[in-house]
Protein backbone atom coordinates (compact mmCIF):
# COMPACT_ATOMS: atom_id res chain seq x y z
CA UNK A 1 0.00 0.00 0.00
CA UNK A 2 1.51 3.33 -0.82
CA UNK A 3 2.29 5.71 1.82
CA UNK A 4 0.41 8.73 1.87
CA UNK A 5 2.85 11.30 1.53
CA UNK A 6 4.19 9.76 -1.78
CA UNK A 7 1.62 11.91 -3.44
CA UNK A 8 3.22 14.89 -2.10
CA UNK A 9 6.60 13.89 -4.26
CA UNK A 10 7.19 15.83 -6.95
CA UNK A 11 9.14 14.28 -10.21
CA UNK A 12 12.46 14.46 -8.84
CA UNK A 13 13.89 13.14 -6.16
CA UNK A 14 17.52 13.67 -4.53
CA UNK A 15 19.74 11.06 -2.93
CA UNK A 16 23.09 11.95 -2.09
CA UNK A 17 23.96 8.58 -0.58
CA UNK A 18 24.39 5.46 -3.06
CA UNK A 19 22.47 4.65 -6.25
CA UNK A 20 21.36 1.50 -4.63
CA UNK A 21 19.93 3.63 -1.32
CA UNK A 22 18.36 5.61 -3.37
CA UNK A 23 16.42 2.83 -5.18
CA UNK A 24 15.78 1.21 -1.75
CA UNK A 25 13.73 4.00 -0.13
CA UNK A 26 11.87 4.88 -3.39
CA UNK A 27 10.65 1.15 -3.46
CA UNK A 28 10.26 1.42 0.51
CA UNK A 29 7.70 4.97 0.14
CA UNK A 30 5.67 3.15 -3.07
CA UNK A 31 7.41 5.84 -5.74
CA UNK A 32 7.84 3.41 -8.84
CA UNK A 33 9.14 5.74 -11.31
CA UNK A 34 10.46 9.40 -10.98
CA UNK A 35 11.45 11.88 -13.72
CA UNK A 36 15.20 11.55 -12.32
CA UNK A 37 17.06 11.43 -9.20
CA UNK A 38 20.70 12.06 -8.17
CA UNK A 39 22.75 10.29 -5.76
CA UNK A 40 26.90 10.23 -5.41
CA UNK A 41 26.64 13.85 -5.18
CA UNK A 42 29.35 16.26 -3.81
CA UNK A 43 28.69 18.52 -1.13
CA UNK A 44 29.27 21.62 -3.04
CA UNK A 45 26.95 20.11 -5.51
CA UNK A 46 24.29 19.40 -3.26
CA UNK A 47 23.35 23.11 -3.12
CA UNK A 48 23.98 23.68 -7.10
CA UNK A 49 21.21 21.17 -7.42
CA UNK A 50 18.83 22.72 -4.77
CA UNK A 51 19.58 26.28 -6.80
CA UNK A 52 19.25 24.59 -10.24
CA UNK A 53 15.48 23.65 -8.85
CA UNK A 54 14.82 27.22 -7.61
CA UNK A 55 15.13 28.50 -10.90
CA UNK A 56 12.66 26.14 -12.59
CA UNK A 57 10.22 27.66 -10.05
CA UNK A 58 10.11 24.43 -7.76
CA UNK A 59 10.00 24.87 -3.98
CA UNK A 60 12.77 22.87 -2.60
CA UNK A 61 12.39 20.97 0.51
CA UNK A 62 15.81 19.79 1.53
CA UNK A 63 16.54 16.77 4.15
CA UNK A 64 20.13 16.19 5.84
CA UNK A 65 21.34 15.07 8.38
CA UNK A 66 25.35 15.96 8.54
CA UNK A 67 27.66 18.31 8.00
CA UNK A 68 27.83 17.99 3.98
CA UNK A 69 23.99 18.76 3.86
CA UNK A 70 24.45 22.09 5.75
CA UNK A 71 25.44 24.45 2.37
CA UNK A 72 22.36 22.54 0.60
CA UNK A 73 19.99 22.86 3.75
CA UNK A 74 20.63 26.67 3.75
CA UNK A 75 19.33 27.15 -0.17
CA UNK A 76 16.73 25.06 0.19
CA UNK A 77 13.30 27.03 0.98
CA UNK A 78 12.46 25.05 3.55
CA UNK A 79 15.13 22.49 5.61
CA UNK A 80 14.67 19.26 7.85
CA UNK A 81 16.72 17.33 10.15
CA UNK A 82 15.95 14.55 12.43
CA UNK A 83 16.50 13.84 16.09
CA UNK A 84 20.35 12.15 16.02
CA UNK A 85 21.75 14.00 13.30
CA UNK A 86 25.26 15.95 13.55
CA UNK A 87 24.09 18.97 15.96
CA UNK A 88 25.18 21.62 12.69
CA UNK A 89 22.71 19.62 10.51
CA UNK A 90 19.75 20.00 13.36
CA UNK A 91 21.11 23.68 14.11
CA UNK A 92 20.60 25.17 10.50
CA UNK A 93 17.50 22.79 10.03
CA UNK A 94 14.32 24.71 10.09
CA UNK A 95 12.72 21.14 11.07
CA UNK A 96 13.81 18.68 13.21
CA UNK A 97 11.89 15.60 12.98
CA UNK A 98 12.31 14.70 16.88
CA UNK A 99 11.00 10.77 16.39
CA UNK A 100 14.25 10.82 14.39
CA UNK A 101 12.01 9.28 10.81
CA UNK A 102 10.26 9.97 8.37
CA UNK A 103 7.11 9.01 9.09
CA UNK A 104 5.83 12.80 9.90
CA UNK A 105 6.46 13.71 6.43
CA UNK A 106 3.19 13.56 5.66
CA UNK A 107 1.63 15.32 8.60
CA UNK A 108 3.56 17.78 8.48
CA UNK A 109 2.52 18.84 4.79
CA UNK A 110 -0.73 18.90 5.65
CA UNK A 111 0.12 21.12 8.82
CA UNK A 112 1.90 23.40 6.04
CA UNK A 113 -1.08 23.13 3.59
CA UNK A 114 -3.60 24.57 6.38
CA UNK A 115 -1.10 27.18 7.52
CA UNK A 116 -0.89 28.90 4.38
CA UNK A 117 -4.93 28.50 3.68
CA UNK A 118 -4.95 30.28 7.38
CA UNK A 119 -2.52 33.07 6.44
CA UNK A 120 -4.05 33.79 3.11
CA UNK A 121 -7.77 33.81 4.89
CA UNK A 122 -6.09 36.21 7.74
CA UNK A 123 -4.25 38.62 5.58
CA UNK A 124 -8.14 38.87 3.53
CA UNK A 125 -9.59 40.08 6.96
CA UNK A 126 -6.89 42.21 7.60
CA UNK A 127 -6.85 43.87 4.11
CA UNK A 128 -10.92 43.70 3.98
CA UNK A 129 -11.46 46.97 6.87
CA UNK A 130 -9.30 49.28 5.29
CA UNK A 131 -10.68 48.74 1.73
CA UNK A 132 -14.58 48.68 2.76
CA UNK A 133 -13.80 51.88 4.80
CA UNK A 134 -12.29 53.31 2.21
CA UNK A 135 -14.44 52.48 -0.48
CA UNK A 136 -17.87 53.53 1.42
CA UNK A 137 -16.68 56.77 2.66
CA UNK A 138 -16.30 57.52 -0.66
CA UNK A 139 -19.00 55.90 -2.80
CA UNK A 140 -21.43 55.64 0.13
CA UNK A 141 -20.75 58.24 2.21
CA UNK A 142 -20.57 56.34 5.92
CA UNK A 143 -19.55 58.17 8.64
CA UNK A 144 -16.59 57.26 10.74
CA UNK A 145 -18.77 55.52 13.53
CA UNK A 146 -19.94 53.13 10.26
CA UNK A 147 -16.67 52.33 9.26
CA UNK A 148 -15.28 51.94 12.89
CA UNK A 149 -18.17 49.28 13.12
CA UNK A 150 -17.08 47.80 10.17
CA UNK A 151 -13.75 47.47 11.22
CA UNK A 152 -14.42 46.20 14.48
CA UNK A 153 -16.43 42.87 12.92
CA UNK A 154 -13.79 42.41 10.68
CA UNK A 155 -11.66 42.48 13.64
CA UNK A 156 -13.80 39.53 15.54
CA UNK A 157 -13.39 38.02 12.29
CA UNK A 158 -9.91 37.98 12.24
CA UNK A 159 -9.06 37.03 15.99
CA UNK A 160 -12.12 34.09 15.44
CA UNK A 161 -9.51 32.87 12.56
CA UNK A 162 -6.37 32.95 14.43
CA UNK A 163 -7.89 30.76 17.24
CA UNK A 164 -9.13 28.37 14.66
CA UNK A 165 -5.69 25.97 14.87
CA UNK A 166 -5.47 25.97 18.72
CA UNK A 167 -9.48 24.75 17.85
CA UNK A 168 -8.71 21.84 15.75
CA UNK A 169 -5.71 21.15 18.01
CA UNK A 170 -8.48 20.65 20.58
CA UNK A 171 -10.92 18.70 18.70
CA UNK A 172 -8.52 16.27 17.62
CA UNK A 173 -7.03 15.94 21.00
CA UNK A 174 -10.64 14.94 22.62
CA UNK A 175 -11.34 12.66 19.61
CA UNK A 176 -8.04 10.76 20.91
Amino acid sequence: MQNKFVTKIRQKFINFAFDWSAKFILRLIGVQKLDSYFYDVLPQHKADIVEQLQKEGKSVCFIGDGINDTIAMKTANVSISLQGATSIATDTAEIVLMDGTLSQLSQLFDISKRLEANLQKSLGLTLAPGITSLSSAFFLHFNIMTSLLITMIFVTLSIRNARLPLREIKEELLRE
